[in-house]
């Protein structure tokens, strides 16, 4: 496949007229000007503008179809422990919201266990650890079975267990319960004579530094507090959320945050500080945005990262925000996230500049292969 014509803007640069070579599911040269084209498939994108594909880090996408679909799918309620668990083992991947992202040139997405933040009667509910994530390109390829764990701190977790008439029911036995599952993994894997244990095997990639913790908070509180539990433990940690990031700034220059969603009704008390204007007090810090799917519907995560320009964004920042980023804070930078030579080719083809109203998806490009074309589905 050859792209030709246009505007290539990435995160790092703009070129106008590229000619991008694909082959084998890679982006293999990037030219301003071609001499001869013989390839199968040729895309004249004159007039239109070229950018990395879509990428969102946390999303419920095979887990919940719908918003407010009865029952929890994405975490056992009987038991607040759960690392064994792995969202991939629950995925229906005939859930539309797959065609969905790729109409909106969503091409990766992260796919977490817990639950989304309803805008039903049943409220974020979630338990400590609700389990393992997993990485997906959105034409449903799995790319990671194992590639977070997932636990959750404060109100949400709090109140889901007290309903449930479980403890722990504070925040300081939340976290005693997460000290205790931790102290067990690491005297778990010095015992050469254990007995297999499901839950503590889980945790050990986490101990060894192998995957990342990713931690469902909001307040400032919480953040500090997981902030010592991290350093305590010696394990990396990424930040979902983080409502109230901006308040603790100082402290999260090394942490990379999937903030958000930034819409959303500021219901309860973790919720009081949420708005899209602090975006404004995000920037330096390494974060990405999520529209926590079926919270905000997948389609509109570029959406989303349009706000970030009416608070001091440029373009290619708030591309950023749903493309280098994002792969930064999945580990997948050398894959995705931008447009270069040897990388993926996962591209999306709009009809405008990026952001504008007025701007739609015309071709979204995954592995060098076309799965969404504006005008087919009619």
């Amino acid at each position: 496949m050859v792209i030709t014509g246009g505007v290539l803007l990435t995160p790092f640069e703009e070129i106008r007229d590229p000619v991008i070579f694909i082959e084998n599911e890679k982006i293999v040269r990037i030219e301003t000007k071609a001499k001869e084209i013989s390839d199968d498939v040729v895309i004249d994108a004159k007039g239109k503008y070229i950018v990395p594909g879509f990428i969102d880090p946390h999303t419920h996408i095979g887990v919940y179809r719908l918003e407010a679909e009865p029952g929890d799918h994405g975490f056992e309620s009987g038991d607040p422990l759960t690392p064994h668990l792995n969202a991939s083992d629950g995925l229906d991947i005939y859930d539309p919201a797959f065609d969905d992202a790729l109409k909106g040139g969503v091409t990766t997405i992260g796919v977490l266990p817990g639950s989304y933040m309803s805008f039903g009667t049943s409220v974020e509910r979630i338990n400590i650890i609700p389990g393992q994530g997993a990485i997906y390109k959105t034409n449903k390829k799995e790319i990671k079975r194992y590639a977070f764990l997932k636990v959750a701190v404060g109100e949400h977790p709090k109140r889901f267990l007290s309903e449930q008439k479980m403890v722990p029911t504070t925040r300081m036995g939340i976290m005693a319960e997460l000290r205790g599952i931790f102290i067990r993994a690491k005297d778990y894997m010095k015992n050469e004579k254990k007995k297999f244990d499901p839950k503590l095997e889980a945790l050990i990639p986490v101990i060894e530094k192998k995957i990342p913790l990713r931690v469902h908070v909001h307040t400032a509180r919480d953040i500090t507090t997981f902030l010592n539990f991290a350093k305590e433990f010696d394990i990396d940690v990424i930040f979902d959320h983080a409502t109230e990031a901006h308040l603790v700034k100082e402290k999260l220059s090394d942490v990379p945050i999937v903030y958000g969603p930034i819409v959303f009704s500021r219901r309860g008390t973790e919720l009081k500080n949420l708005n899209s204007s602090n975006l404004k007090y995000m920037k330096g810090l390494l974060f990405s945005l999520t529209t926590d799917h079926p919270t905000i519907p997948i389609q509109y995560l570029d959406l989303l990262a349009g706000l970030s320009i009416g608070e001091s964004f440029s373009e290619k920042e708030a591309l950023s925000l749903i493309t280098i980023n994002a792969a930064k804070i999945l580990g997948m930078d050398d894959r995705i996230g931008s447009v270069e030579p040897e990388k993926d080719a996962d591209i999306v083809i709009l009809s405008g500049k990026p952001f504008d109203p007025e701007t739609k998806v015309l071709y979204t490009i995954v592995d060098g292969e076309i799965v969404y074309k504006r005008g087919d589905e009619e």
